[in-house]
């Protein structure tokens, strides 16, 4: 039985789940342009003192602009990808998990859910494939 996209997908998912990754949907540069600004604006009308007081309030409001567009990287990886990406990652992680040969779904599927190390690969293979192929920023 070959491996099926969508299964190897939801474990990959719980996988990220599991380890709390979240990710910064397209609002990072966002933020630290809205804190860069204020910082600016601070030093320039109150000298050294504004340099704090600007970076605090920006810092503020960047927090109020994008508060809640940091989300769990399973839940990106089930619900916000392409289907041509979700192929790519499945070959990542299959290349990344190849030395245990893995050829059926039935075994890969536990495999990945249950065992710690090989949970570590494939977490380092999302992480890999979330930050080069999708341009995400990863959050601890």
């Amino acid at each position: 039985m070959p491996i099926d996209t969508r299964e190897l997908m939801e474990a990959i998912a719980i996988v990220a789940d599991e380890q709390n990754v979240r990710v910064a949907v397209k609002q990072s540069g966002k933020g630290t342009a809205i804190c860069a600004a204020c910082c600016f604006a601070g030093g320039l009308l109150m000298g050294p003192v504004g340099l704090a007081v600007g970076g605090a309030a920006g810092g503020i409001a960047a927090y109020k602009m994008t508060s809640g567009s940091f989300r769990p990287l399973g839940e990106v990886l089930l619900n916000d990808l392409t289907d041509r990406q979700r192929e790519q990652l499945v070959q990542h992680v299959t290349k990344a998990v190849a030395d245990i040969q893995p050829t059926d779904v039935v075994l890969l599927i536990p495999l990945i859910t249950q065992s710690a190390p090989i949970q570590q690969i494939v977490l380092n293979a999302i992480m890999s494939f979330a930050t080069n192929e999708l341009r995400m920023q990863i959050v601890d």
